[in-house]
């Protein structure tokens, strides 16, 4: 960098008379103090060099910067001081205290960190009173009042000052139909001989307090008989409602016991059993009051009660069947009881139990189901034999999925399960077929193919603007097996999509990121592809599907509400469904592939519910099943 040129003082001369003499006219240097316009031969005055706005910015903020960094390092080296000096006196202190009063400081300070991580950290065996990372479980004061051969007992707490009925309130506001659902069908269970309607919120909830719950017990020649058991906060107002629904008849005051029994003759009854009140069938109501008197075994700490026991203890309502209970509720019933029986496993059950829980994402549902081994393994269900694994096929999904659904070791297990000889319902039927394709083509899915889909499978579902497609990917198979197995199942396939007169559709080869993808058109909507390549099988409804799964990009495990559901889940599963309601409700309401009136219900009742997840453990003795609904 040049430096600018100074201008040379002034120098006056002084005579001897001390008057100062002016430079010559003729001399180049200017008045020092009366600059004159730049001469034209001497050196020009200094000029500072002119800044740039921009670098007049970059100054002042450089120099705040500087400031700040000064500043911080002043504090710094402050707090070093203040911390040294407090260190040198607390050990000027320790060092003067006696050998006694250390072991005694030592004890207090010791006393206070137990406490602290006794009170923040959750601990098993410390009671929730303690601590306050465990929350406290609601009280059930019904559960001592239902016998323990009973057929069902459902419960749900009244306590409102428990956290998982403030939850559970919160959650139901935001499902606002689905609340309305629930209280309305819990109103018509209620009995009312008298013809009465019962509304749950005016004419229960008022005097009622504790718990709200129901027995129902074995009765003669296969009958059954069934009690409601609540707590009584008004003792008027439970008395008031006895007389809204009993029938218009004459009752009886019977003693069994040291209780008092009101009874109708047409079987009716109540009674009040200290802060409780029981009232329904007369038969179930006298069991209540055996089961409090000791006369028969409570429910409650009973062996049949085991499947209540593996529930978690903070929850909100449960409901309990014993293996009878099942069978006669439940097995052999269509509708809703006929799809849960893949999580229960009727033939084998010795009790299931399911509760509800409240937290502060959402809704969660655990299904406990116990079984016999003996049973279990005269006939095998798909999640007890199904072994456990990590699911990691979310990665190669895209993020937009409407539906996972995870299994491992799914080839090997369905072979097996499938082989069975006098296998019944879709086993028989797969079998059919799979002797078919045999004879007519020599390859037996069943023994050639599944056999080497050796790894964890996922089907998933993924949104388009018209027809979602869907996509089979099987990790970890043998190529070689999968690849003859696959081509020799194209010829029956052909068959079986021939068109009388019409041009046979044929596969075709085409290449996708780098893999040979045999497709054919089934229809407008269904391009049947498959590919094979990294010891991974992708079957889908659209080439797009395999493009996804070898592409890779933004997937499915990365996502929000992927990440948000199955953090409310067991990382190890027998298996896994994830649905994003969000992109479910969207693809249907966009495309109109749904058009019953009751899926329109379906999208309000879920309206604030944005995806759901559902994990399956099976073991030697029990299934167990966590679902969980995220709320927005």
């Amino acid at each position: 960098m040049k430096l600018p040129k100074l201008k040379r003082p002034t120098v006056r001369r002084t005579d001897q008379s001390g008057a100062t003499e002016a430079p010559p006219a003729n001399s180049m240097l200017p008045e020092a103090d009366e600059p004159g316009p730049p001469s034209a031969v001497g050196p020009r005055p200094f000029e500072p060099p002119r800044k740039e706005p921009k670098d007049d910015l970059w100054f002042r903020f450089s120099t705040r910067v500087r400031a700040l960094g000064y500043w911080l390092r002043e504090r710094a080296q402050a707090g070093a001081g203040l911390a040294q000096r407090g260190g040198r006196a607390v050990g000027g202190f320790w060092s003067r205290r006696s050998q006694a009063d250390r072991i005694k400081i030592g004890a207090v300070v010791g006393v206070l960190l137990l406490y602290a991580v006794i009170k923040f950290a959750s601990i098993p065996g410390v009671p929730c009173s303690i601590s306050a990372a465990a929350e406290c479980a609601p009280g059930d004061d019904t559960v001592a009042l239902v016998p323990a051969d009973a057929l069902l007992y459902a419960h749900v707490t009244l306590e409102g000052d428990s956290a998982q009925l403030e939850r559970a309130g919160e959650a139901f506001e935001q499902l606002g139909e689905l609340e309305r659902l629930v209280v309305g069908s819990g109103s018509g269970a209620v009995p009312a001989p008298s013809g009465a309607t019962v509304d749950l919120r005016l004419d229960v909830l008022p005097w009622a307090e504790g718990d709200l719950a129901i027995a129902t017990v074995p009765g003669p020649k296969q009958a059954s008989a069934t009690a409601f058991i609540t707590g009584v906060a008004q003792r008027a107002g439970a008395e008031q409602f006895m007389t809204k629904i009993a029938p218009a008849e004459t009752p009886a005051q019977q003693q069994q016991g040291d209780a008092s029994l009101t009874a109708y003759p047409s079987g009716f009854a109540y009674t009040f059993i200290g802060d409780e009140i029981a009232f329904g069938d007369e038969l179930a109501v006298r069991r209540s009051l055996d089961a409090d008197s000791g006369a028969a075994e409570p429910l409650d700490g009973s062996e049949q009660a085991a499947p209540l026991d593996d529930l978690p203890d903070a929850r909100f309502a449960e409901v309990y069947l014993s293996r009878d209970g099942v069978q006669r509720l439940l097995a052999g019933r269509a509708g809703p009881a006929s799809q849960l029986e893949t999580f229960v496993d009727y033939a084998a059950t010795t009790g299931i139990a399911a509760a509800a829980v409240a937290k502060d994402e959402g809704i969660e549902v655990d299904l406990v189901s116990r079984l016999d081994p003996k049973l279990a393994e005269r006939s095998p269900s798909l999640f007890s034999a199904l072994p456990t694994f990590e699911p990691s096929l979310a990665d190669e999904v895209g993020s937009r999925a409407i539906g996972y659904a995870g299994l491992g070791d799914v080839g090997p297990t369905l072979s097996e399960l499938l082989g069975q000889p006098g296998a019944k319902g879709l086993g028989g039927a797969l079998q059919g077929v799979g002797a078919g394709l045999e004879q007519e083509a020599g390859v037996n899915p069943l023994r050639d193919l599944l056999p080497a889909l050796d790894g964890q499978a996922a089907l998933v579902a993924e949104p388009t603007d018209a027809v979602p497609f869907a996509t089979l990917i099987v990790a970890g198979i043998d190529e070689d097996k999968v690849s003859e197995a696959l081509a020799g199942l194209q010829r029956p396939l052909l068959r079986s999509t021939g068109r009388g007169g019409g041009r046979r559709p044929s596969f075709e080869e085409s290449e996708v990121e780098g893999v040979i993808v045999r497709s054919i058109r089934l229809s407008p909507t269904v391009n049947l592809s498959y590919a094979v390549f990294d010891e991974t099988l992708v079957l889908s409804t659209d080439p797009a599907g395999i493009t996804q799964v070898r592409a890779g990009g933004e997937s499915l495990a990365d996502s929000g509400p992927y990440e948000q559901t199955t953090d409310q889940l067991p990382d190890q599963v027998s298996a896994l469904v994830f649905l994003n309601l969000d992109e479910l409700f969207g693809q249907v309401t966009r495309t109109g592939l749904v058009e019953d009136p009751s899926f329109a219900d379906l999208t309000v009742l879920f309206e604030n519910a944005s995806s759901l997840g559902l994990a399956v453990n099976g073991e030697e003795d029990s299934i167990r099943t966590e679902l969980f609904l995220t709320l927005d």
